[in-house]
């Protein structure tokens, strides 16, 4: 090696063992802020499943594909990894000259090929990638509601720096060819290209600046990535970050139903606070979560809140969250236990309205490619207002008090829980505890005008079927669904605990409800209090019935209509074909889908308690929806879910609008052939 050789690859190592310094200090810094949180025992074992969700959301993108978008961070994925790759080799040839993946036969000239194949898609898919968040500007780049406004410049940061990672990777190794150094001259074609374009002197002290150019690209950015972190938080934290979170937050995600809140252990008596009300409060995950994020807004180009000009944005929630823990942990770092945070977490970070316009839906779950978990933070900063404090939105301690006196939150007698059922001549469990099928109507089944006809509407098709069936009248509970998303816990552990040992006094097979909150309490909440049952939700019951010829219908009536996915039904538990095979049933329908529907489904405003509570500012979530039924021309809204019914009837009057309301239980019932 000449001394030229010898200078470089001793600076060359310099640079290398300062950056990973700088890599590995950053995460003992955040494993040591991990520690420092609260556990969680939920987020191991099942290692196989875990390792197939990183590889199929990670590796196969599988999230990101869902969006155009996602087909160009694809490209800059694996291009950056294969160009990376090849980069390594060069800078292994800074200590051992001759080295090359030429071992590899074929393979080194279909990597050198691809490598180049990969430039040019990288570029082009960057130059959209700029366009799309500086020119078209989409929902999902805003930032109104985010503490730290700078993740658009780190954004561009990194455009900028993977460019420049494939620009000088191609240029480096045109220079080789020019200058003979290259192993492989023939396989890079864009490289071959412009190898004969470099004429004249100095060639050699301009290969020398390229490739410490290139070097530059790979080594501070990542030094920019990790350094700005946690080493030295009050920097901002390089949403790219999560080329190294990410991975781990999927390995470590929730893994248990979508729709299950994880309970507080109240007989736990080392617990002084209950939720969250300070960063070293929540769990390990959590915090992972945030420093997971990227900031790509798909969590908030479907929120039902922030499309509507509402105190919520899914992902300023935890770009905020972000801030207050890199802030902690700055305080962590000096090692100055006294010194307490400038702003506080509830109020400074995520102001009050921001938790309270929640409405759990779970779209920004469902759209989040790194898995990151939204709602069970909002949650857990409800149930510390609510446990702790005794502060909720006005008209909430109304929707307590008739839970707690009369088990349903619209504080009717419990008395009259069954009235909806005279002159229908329906069996008791009580009288009949070895039933095989136990029909839950739920709170609003049984008290409300309009879910009442929907509760008469199934008594009618399991008639017709034949189908052995009792319900429990007066002995029937609210399931607590409502005061849990509230986040009144311990209200909602009551009854859920009262309907596991009623539940279990009785010998049925089966429990059926038309009630998507009843069924995801029922399914997913109740094991963790003793309650394993086989659950099942109406359309699914309906939809097999007619599938096996056990119901005739009449189904030549023709109705234009639209279907509206329920949150609770479909994200929260991924029931989204049961309803649409119920309407393929009938040829006389004519079936338009909404634009937001399935996984994208726009919610109706009901969930989270949001039912029974107004907040100000923004526009009604109902009337957004009712709006996007009218666009498709249908004459119905077809819905599975009484609360969505209660919710679109009251956008529907609020909108003077014609399109009826009709759930999907009312179609098969009038449509019913008897003998």
């Amino acid at each position: 090696m000449s001394a030229l050789d010898i200078a470089r690859a001793s600076a060359f190592l310099v640079v290398v063992v300062f950056t990973l310094y700088i890599v590995f200090d950053s995460v003992r810094q955040l494993v040591r802020q991990m520690k420092s949180v609260n556990p969680d025992p939920e987020r191991s074992g099942d290692v196989g499943k875990r390792i197939k969700l990183v590889l199929v959301n990670v590796m196969g993108q599988k999230k990101m594909l869902r969006n155009p978008a996602g087909y160009g961070h694809l490209v800059i994925f694996y291009g950056f990894i294969l160009i990376t790759i090849i980069s390594f080799e060069v800078f292994i040839r800074a200590f051992i000259h001759s080295f090359n993946f030429g071992f590899l036969g074929f393979g080194y000239d279909f990597l050198l090929f691809m490598e180049d194949l990969f430039s040019i898609a990288v570029l082009i898919a960057l130059t959209i990638g700029f366009i799309r968040r500086y020119v078209e500007k989409p929902l999902r780049f805003q930032d109104k509601f985010e503490t730290d406004k700078r993740l658009n410049r780190d954004a561009t940061i990194i455009l900028f720096a993977v460019a420049l990672h494939i620009i000088f990777a191609t240029l480096l190794e045109a220079f080789e060819i020019r200058l003979g150094e290259h192993p492989n001259p023939d396989a890079p074609f864009l490289a071959s290209w412009l190898a004969g374009m470099f004429n004249g002197g100095n060639l050699e002290f301009v290969r020398e600046i390229v490739w410490w150019v290139h070097v530059a690209t790979v080594w501070v950015f990542m030094i920019y990535i990790f350094g700005t972190q946690i080493r030295v938080p009050q920097r901002y934290a390089s949403k790219h970050f999560h080329i190294l979170a990410a991975a781990v937050n999927v390995f470590f995600s929730n893994i248990k139903p979508a729709g299950r809140l994880a309970p507080i252990n109240f007989e736990d008596e080392s617990l002084e606070i209950y939720g969250v009300s300070k960063i070293e409060e929540f769990k390990w995950p959590q915090l992972l979560n945030a420093y997971s994020c990227t900031g790509c807004g798909r969590c908030q180009e479907l929120c039902p809140a922030y499309i509507n000009d509402q105190p919520l944005s899914p992902k300023a929630l935890i770009l905020n969250i972000r801030e207050q823990a890199l802030a902690q942990a700055t305080i962590n770092h000096s090692g100055n236990t006294e010194t307490e945070l400038k702003t506080s977490l509830i109020g400074d970070a995520l102001p009050l309205d921001m938790i309270w316009a929640c409405t759990t839906c779970g779209a920004c779950q469902d759209a989040c490619p790194v898995f990151i978990e939204h709602v069970d933070k909002i949650i857990d900063i409800r149930r510390y207002q609510v446990l702790m404090e005794s502060e909720f939105p006005s008209g909430v301690e109304k929707v307590f008090h008739g839970i707690e006196t009369n088990s349903n939150p619209w504080n009717i007698s419990k008395s009259d829980r069954d009235l909806w059922a005279d002159g229908l001549d329906l069996k008791r469990m009580k009288d009949h505890p070895d039933t095989e099928i136990l029909f839950w109507v739920g709170c609003a089944g049984s008290f409300d005008e309009r879910a009442q006809k929907v509760s008469t509407a199934l008594v009618k098709i399991l008639k017709a079927a034949n189908i052995d069936f009792a319900i429990l009248g007066k002995e029937e509970k609210c399931t607590g669904d409502p005061a849990r998303r509230i986040g009144n816990e311990y209200l909602a552990q009551e009854l859920m605990t009262q309907n596991v040992k009623l539940l279990n006094s009785y010998k049925f097979k089966q429990v059926l409800t038309f009630c998507p909150h009843c069924f995801n309490n029922l399914a997913n909440e109740l094991p963790d209090f003793g309650g394993h049952y086989r659950v099942i939700h109406g359309v699914d019951f309906v939809s097999k019935l007619l599938d096996d010829g056990k119901i005739k219908l009449d189904t030549s009536k023709p109705m234009d209509i639209t279907y509206h996915d329920s949150c609770y039904l479909g994200r929260h538990n991924g029931i989204y074909s049961a309803p649409r095979k119920i309407m393929n049933h009938f040829s006389g329908v004519n079936f338009v889908e909404m634009d937001m529907n399935q996984e994208k489904g726009l919610c109706c405003g009901a969930g989270g308690g949001r039912m029974f509570y107004e907040l100000e500012g923004g526009s009604d979530i109902n009337k957004m929806r009712i709006s996007q039924a009218e666009s498709t021309g249908s004459d119905f809204i077809g819905v599975s879910c009484p609360f969505c019914a209660i919710m679109l009837e009251d956008g529907k009057k609020n909108m003077d609008s014609d399109i009826e309301i009709i759930d999907l239980m009312e179609i098969v019932s009038t449509r019913l052939i008897t003998t």
